[in-house]
């Protein structure tokens, strides 16, 4: 089941990386349409210290459990505490507020009815009592978890809903263990067929539980007729699928499904997530260096896991998965799956058994899936420099897709490159359109590349403190002295946007296109207070070198195209944070550049049509002096605006 909107936009959120003493910065934000890639968290880096408990690096990934995830009254409230103590700025109070609206319409109310119920079956579902059970204890839910971690009260609100919660599932788990007794015997590949189908919805759920459980313990039934209890496959599903749990387990689950809707419901790109769920905080993030998966894509089906792509050899497309490294993948969460797609060593072993049945087959068998990077490449850099025809000779452009940690790098060997054909390029256009963010780090080397060394973004804490990032000099000696801008629109956001936005207040290049995202804000990953789960939380603002606010505000570009309007932004999300001006960290000595020559009417070789209205535009007026060159041929340094 998909997860609320504020889910999805906070897995491609900006964040910053701290584990344990080290941190690690990293920048994101929403892309249109986004797929669910996943990435692995970085290698600590010499850092402030940022994490409390044990450290992220120094432990091993954690197995899905499949159980439902869990917090206790006094976890629940170590990490609300945590979460408003290092918010960047102070988050109101959820506790004095009633739902708004009639239950299915309640944002909050919706959130926590969403996040208990991982299939469709306990409280998405239209006929289940328990999203109403929230709405009506919803106060006293956020009040109960907002006091003092240290109070000895207890979290009876969310007895009250787990009470609700463990009678309907009870009911539920009833109408499915009937149908999968009574389930009729049919042919192997129509068994196979009804167990590899997608069943599960994406919100809203429409289907009623009773006959979603029906349509479950009949396709569990079949199956077990024909190929027995592969792995315990049949069991692990209906023990998941309706788990019959105490009340005190229920109260848990509710607690749990709570922090899971407040944290972003203060800050629209935190998030908190169980040990083993805690891959979903980190998916598509290109700032998390990624690590080798088992499969790209996959269905949820009522007796495990289907791929649909990129499946890593010898797994194959269609392949129904049962079992990974001994887990069985029958009614785990969308959360949980995504963690167990991984395949990082947890106690060094290169291989992972993985039990599937192929379709055809019509038989269970174990693959081992190696676990490791593949080898990547000759030249391999992730960036390719496209020659367009430009008056008289050629322009190189790049696009630039996402912002990871070693775009610096990359950039340096598209330079490199250009320099090893002998090409003679008037200039550099850094295509950021649909860049949604990712490395600080990545971020700031890239920028190296036009403006080594300079001082480039100013970063403000709550408290007041404020640090400052450099774009370190290329090692290799790879800068860029010719004309750079860049393409921007409504997509390019929080990393994407400090690039260009770098470029523009250095008035090195100019930055072309549409107003952007409006991304200026940070995040950090936690372990939690309480030691059982993750936390992405916003903790920084930043500005650009000149000051300029980026939060919510967005870069205007330095020339202006007419692209497709974007449907959101990050003013329009609820509870953004609001702009931050920072001081002008601007060097007067790295100010300006060479300007863009004039291609005289001659641009070709171009199909996208924004593109070319970019390069035409750019070239359009003949070539200026820049700034700073005007300013030292007459003995005056430039100012610094």
């Amino acid at each position: 089941m998909r997860k609320p909107a504020a889910f999805a936009l906070a897995l491609a959120s900006v964040a910053m990386l701290a584990v344990g003493a080290s941190s690690r910065w990293a920048l994101r934000a929403p892309e249109p349409d986004a797929a669910l890639p996943s990435a692995s968290p970085p290698a600590p880096v010499p850092g402030p210290s940022a994490a409390e408990g044990p450290s992220c690096a120094a432990r091993s990934p954690e197995l899905p459990s499949g159980e439902v995830a869990r917090l206790s009254c006094k976890q629940a409230r170590q990490i609300v505490d945590h979460v408003r103590a290092r918010l960047a700025v102070p988050a109101p109070s959820l506790s004095g507020r009633s739902p708004r609206a009639a239950p299915p319409a309640d944002p909050l109310v919706q959130s926590i009815a969403d996040w208990l119920d991982p299939h469709g079956l306990w409280s998405a579902a239209p006929d289940s009592p328990i999203r109403a059970a929230i709405f009506h204890n919803a106060a006293e839910l956020v009040r109960e978890v907002e006091v003092d971690p240290s109070a000895d009260s207890d979290c009876s609100a969310s007895r009250e809903v787990g009470r609700v919660a463990r009678d309907w599932v009870g009911e539920v788990r009833r109408e499915l263990d009937r149908a999968r007794r009574s389930a009729p015997r049919v042919a192997p590949a129509r068994a196979l067929s009804l167990a590899t189908e997608s069943v599960f919805e994406d919100d809203p759920v429409t289907r009623p539980a009773r006959v979603f459980a029906r349509d479950l313990g009949m396709r569990i039934g079949s199956f077990e007729a024909e190929f027995g209890d592969t792995q315990a496959t049949a069991e692990s599903a209906a023990a998941r699928l309706a788990p019959d749990q105490s009340l005190d387990a229920w109260s848990e689950a509710v607690l749990a499904a709570l922090v899971r809707a407040y944290v972003p419901a203060v800050d629209p790109h935190g998030q908190w997530a169980p040990l083993d769920e805690e891959w979903s905080l980190y998916s598509a993030d290109p700032a998390l260096e990624s690590e080798p998966r088992a499969w790209g894509r996959m269905v949820r089906t009522a007796l495990g896991v289907r791929i649909t792509d990129d499946a890593r050899p010898p797994l194959v497309e269609g392949d129904l998965v049962l079992a990974v490294a001994g887990v069985t993948t029958a009614g785990l969460s969308v959360e949980q799956v995504e963690q167990l797609a991984h395949l990082e060593s947890t106690d060094g072993e290169t291989r992972r058994d993985v039990v599937v049945i192929r379709p055809g087959e019509l038989r269970v068998k174990t693959l081992q899936v190696r676990i490791g990077e593949d080898e990547p490449g000759p030249g391999s850099s992730g960036l390719v420099a496209r020659r367009v025809p430009y008056g008289s000779g050629e322009v190189a452009v790049v696009t630039v897709p996402d912002v990871p940690d070693e775009l610096g790098e990359d950039l340096e060997r598209v330079i490199a490159d250009l320099a090893d054909r002998g090409a003679s390029v008037a200039g550099l256009l850094l295509d950021l359109r649909g860049n949604g963010g990712g490395s600080l780090d990545g971020a700031a080397r890239a920028i190296g590349v036009f403006l080594p060394g300079a001082p480039v973004f100013p970063l403000k804490r709550r408290d007041g403190a404020l640090e400052l990032e450099h774009a370190p000099a290329p090692a290799n000696g790879q800068v860029w002295r010719g004309p750079v801008a860049a393409l921007v629109d409504g997509y390019t956001a929080s990393a994407a946007e400090m690039i260009a936005g770098a470029l523009q207040a250095y008035r090195r290049g100019p930055v072309i296109g549409a107003r952007t995202f409006g991304k200026g804000c940070v995040q950090e990953y936690f372990d939690d207070p309480s030691g059982a789960g993750v936390l992405r939380l916003t903790t920084m603002l930043f500005a650009l070198p000149d000051g300029a606010a980026v939060q919510g505000v967005g870069l205007t570009p330095t020339l202006s195209l007419e692209l497709p309007r974007v449907a959101e932004r990050e003013g329009t999300l609820a509870g953004a944070l609001g702009p931050w001006q920072g001081p002008d960290v601007r060097s007067p000595q790295a100010m300006g550049g060479p300007a863009w020559p004039s291609h005289h009417g001659a641009v070709g070789g171009v199909d996208d049509a924004s593109l070319r209205a970019a390069l035409v535009r750019l070239g359009a007026s003949p070539p200026r002096r820049s700034v700073a060159t005007r300013a030292l041929r007459g003995g005056r340094r430039p100012a610094s605006d």
